[in-house]
């Protein structure tokens, strides 16, 4: 039977189903969409080719932010499983302090995509230090016990604060991501005056 044969009182539950059912695959489809994991690296992940450009973005409200030292991430396109899948927006913790959140990109005329993901920015280059004054004989310190295997001692020295040498108390610290050797800080005796030179990971 077709349903332009059917009466139209027996076509009002029929067309409520139907609603109700295309409402609820609508739904489901849509949290599917939100509990797409957000995953992002620390680095620039290899481009991949995506012939298709990604959708308009999804305009979102952004919500309150846990606390302190959360970075939002705005909702964004990813590719996955060879097709686009919004990712909801959220907030996140950086993997270090200086890594900043780094939009995804699709260039059109290589159809590159790149996902979103964390890049660090170095802290800027403080100006060097020159003073006349040659600083005191370094101290010997008393390391103790690292907190743990992967934790790298870091030498106490001499900084100029002001007008006067103060001394900076070793300490145990963990390498940045990347990083394992640290590069103690020093001065160097340089035509008649002392430059300092800041520490550094390497």
């Amino acid at each position: 039977m077709h349903l332009s044969t059917l009466p139209s009182k027996s076509m009002k539950p029929l067309t409520f189903a139907l609603i109700a059912a295309v409402g609820a695959a609508l739904t489901s489809a849509a949290r599917a969409e939100t509990h797409v994991s957000l995953n992002l690296q620390l680095g620039a992940p290899p481009p991949v080719v995506v012939h298709t450009a990604p959708p308009p973005p999804v305009v979102e409200q952004r919500i309150i932010s846990p606390g302190s030292g959360y970075v939002w991430v705005p909702g964004h396109n990813s590719w996955m499983h060879g097709r686009w899948i919004w990712v909801p927006g959220t907030w996140v913790r950086p993997p270090q302090p200086e890594a900043v959140y780094v939009e995804g990109r699709w260039d059109e005329r290589s159809r590159n995509w790149i996902e979103p993901h964390w890049e660090m920015v170095a802290p800027p280059t403080p100006a060097p230090v020159v003073i006349v004054e040659a600083p005191p004989p370094v101290r010997h310190e008393h390391r103790g016990h690292a907190p743990g295997p992967d934790y790298v001692w870091i030498d106490g020295y001499w900084a100029w604060h002001g007008h006067h040498h103060e001394w900076v108390a070793g300490r145990w610290a963990r390498p940045p991501h990347g990083h394992r050797q640290w590069v103690a800080p020093r001065w160097e005796h340089r035509n008649g005056s002392y430059v300092f030179i800041e520490g550094s990971w390497r």
